[in-house]
This record gives structure tokens, C-alpha cells and sequence, in this order.
């Protein structure tokens, strides 16, 4: 029997996959001159999707799901391959071409938004090792503050996001583990709870910060977690602290979301995109590198009518890909069945094994 879908985290990840197609059809327009409002939404989301999104994904981790890692590693391999020949065809218009040192051969090297579901084979495997430490999500956090010191780190495998965003996957996972998302959530099921009102709080005190933020040209990229400190120009313990305050601060911010968001009413539109999210993350980047190409300057020089483009666009794309006959035309390529490859190990029944015995 299918496991009954829980609406209310449907309803945060349909929103966050919007978010997510949005802010890949503002990305390159964002630094051009007067978009200070586009960037303003760029930052704002880029501080807490992903890890909100890697959240849930911890949150809803189970060890021990073999099948289901094979099955995300071949997508990954599927959708690195797709990738790698749209892009080639989209952005210098042409075939690609394969030989040794051929990009789309390079496993180790995930295209664009690829690192994430890499991630999460990676965090899945690491996870129940990670977990037996007595300090699991200090120990994440040490080693990404070493990771994000060092200057020299290799970039296969995405490794330095893998390993600063991993703490956001422990932190799902405690969250269940712990049953501490559960009580809060208790307490905010209506605005008569203080819940609500305190996260409503924590959001806008963000939206305030993201002013500032803005307004000082900090770098966007310390959102990204791909760069070291020494990219920033901070020392080590100004780095090491900022880097703590952004996990504390942000893991508050994406609780708050959650909390704010309607747990029992499916909401109209983004239930949807929820439930097929994995379809809207592995398809839309190809739509959106086309997009980019078909823009017109004119559209992207005004902040308010590119806002309003890429709105309806994300809303268009997210609406298509979730359409039944894309669902179905795409299932092979997202959801692989994997019987055929895994081994079919039963297990010994007890009369053999009392025969085993009596033998030797």
C-alpha cells in the first residue's frame, strides 16, 4: 500500500520548487544595472530554498533504503547525461561530442543544479555511519568550517556544497528524530497559537534583513556555501562564525516557513507542484537555459516587468511538467525500475537451516 501523502509537506515543497524555477529565470539578469529589486528576491530566496529543501529531505530520511539509492544514482547518471547534450545544443547551439576528456563524461563534475540530488545519494550513505558519532551535527559543522577554510578543495563532486549543506540534512533528520518539529507544529496550527505569530515574526524580521543586505552589495555568493573564506576575504574565525550564524539563522527562518505554511489544507496549485517536484527539478533547467536565449533585453532591463515575466513563466513551467502526459513521458527518466539490476537474496528457511546443522 502507498504511504499516505502529508499535504502540508506537499504544500512547502510545491512552493519551494517554484521559488527554485523562479530564481533560475532571474539569476543572470539579476546584477544588471536598476535590478535591485530582482536581486533583492534573488537573495532572499537563494538564503533558505535549498537548505529548506534539504531539510525536508533529512526530515524524511530512513536508513537502510538500498534500492532507493541505486535508483537516485541512476538518475543522476540519466539526467547528468540529458544535461550535458541540452546544454551543449541550447547555449552553443551544438551537438555534443564524445571522447575521453568529453564534459558530459565527467561524472565527478555535476552540471548546474545536478550537485543537489548528488547530494543526496551522498548524505544518505554517510548518514547512518554520521549518526552513531555522540556529536553528529557538531562534527558536520567542523568539518565544513575546515572544508570552507581550506582554499585547495577539490570541485568533483560539488564537494564543498555537499559537505556545507549536510548539516541541513542532519538537521531534518534530528528534527524527526526527535519529534521537535512535530511539537512545535502543535503549537501553530492556528493563528490563535503563539507559533504562528512568532514565525510570522522571524519572516519579516528576515525580509527586513535581506534590505540590508542588498542595499550593502553583499555578496550573493555567500548563499551559494561553493566558496571558501578566503573568497570573501575573512579569517578564519570571522569565517567560522558567520558560517555558524548562518545555519542558526537559517535552520530558525525555514522552521518558521514551515510553520507558517498550512499543514491539513492542500494548498491550490502548489499541493500539486510538491508532489511532483522531483519532475519540476530534473526537467525545468533545460526550459529555463531556452528561456534565458528568448528573453529580450527590454523585458530584462525593467525590474518590475522581469519580476513579472519570470512569475508567470515559473508558474507555467511548473504547471506543464506536472501535466499527466508529461508525468507519464518522463516517469522512465525519473523513477527507473531497478528490479532488474539488484540481486533477489532470500533468505534461508528455517528447516534448511536446522538441516545445515544436523549435517555438519
Amino acid at each position: 500500500m502507498a504511504s499516505k501523502r502529508i499535504p502540508w509537506f506537499d504544500n512547502i515543497k510545491g512552493l519551494l520548487i517554484f521559488m527554485v524555477v523562479f530564481g533560475h529565470s532571474i539569476e543572470i539578469y539579476r546584477d544588471w544595472d536598476g535590478n535591485t529589486l530582482p536581486l533583492y528576491l534573488y537573495n532572499a530566496i537563494y538564503t533558505f530554498h535549498m537548505p529548506l529543501f534539504i531539510i525536508i529531505s533529512g526530515y524524511f530520511y530512513r536508513p537502510n533504503k538500498f534500492k532507493r539509492t541505486v535508483q537516485l544514482f541512476a538518475v543522476f547518471l540519466i539526467w547528468q547525461l540529458i544535461n550535458g547534450v541540452l546544454s551543449k545544443l541550447i547555449n552553443d547551439q551544438e551537438m555534443i561530442t564524445l571522447h575521453s576528456d568529453s564534459r558530459v563524461l565527467d561524472l565527478l563534475q555535476p552540471y548546474w543544479t545536478m550537485w543537489f540530488l548528488l547530494g543526496i545519494i551522498v548524505w544518505g550513505m554517510i548518514t547512518p555511519y554520521v549518526t552513531k558519532l555522540r556529536f553528529p551535527l557538531i562534527t558536520a559543522i567542523a568539518l565544513a568550517i575546515w572544508v570552507s577554510y581550506v582554499n585547495d578543495v577539490t570541485t568533483w563532486f560539488s564537494l564543498r556544497k555537499l559537505v556545507n549543506f549536510y548539516p541541513y540534512f542532519l538537521i531534518g533528520y534530528l528534527l524527526a528524530e526527535k519529534n521537535i518539529l512535530k511539537a512545535l507544529a502543535a503549537r501553530s496550527k492556528t493563528w490563535k497559537m503563539p507559533g504562528k505569530w512568532v514565525s510570522a515574526s522571524v519572516i519579516l524580521g528576515f525580509l527586513g534583513f535581506m534590505v540590508i543586505f542588498t542595499n550593502h552589495n553583499w555578496d550573493t555568493a555567500i548563499t551559494f556555501m561553493r566558496d571558501s573564506y578566503s573568497h570573501f576575504e575573512w579569517s578564519f574565525v570571522k569565517g567560522a562564525l558567520i558560517q555558524i550564524a548562518i545555519y542558526v539563522g537559517v535552520t530558525v527562518l525555514s522552521i518558521a516557513i514551515m510553520l507558517l505554511t498550512s499543514q491539513d489544507k492542500q494548498l491550490v496549485l502548489f499541493n500539486k507542484l510538491g508532489i511532483y517536484s522531483i519532475f519540476i527539478y530534473l526537467i525545468h533547467s533545460s526550459i529555463v537555459r531556452v528561456y534565458r536565449g528568448l528573453l529580450p533585453d527590454q523585458v530584462a532591463e525593467h525590474p518590475i516587468a522581469l519580476i513579472a515575466v519570470a512569475a508567470l513563466f515559473a508558474l507555467f513551467t511548473c504547471w506543464l511538467i506536472t501535466r499527466k502526459f508529461i508525468i507519464n513521458l518522463f516517469k522512465p527518466l525519473v523513477e527507473p525500475k531497478m528490479d532488474w539490476l539488484l540481486r533477489n537474496e532470500q533468505k534461508p528457511q528455517p528447516s534448511s537451516l536446522k538441516n545445515k546443522e544436523f549435517v555438519s
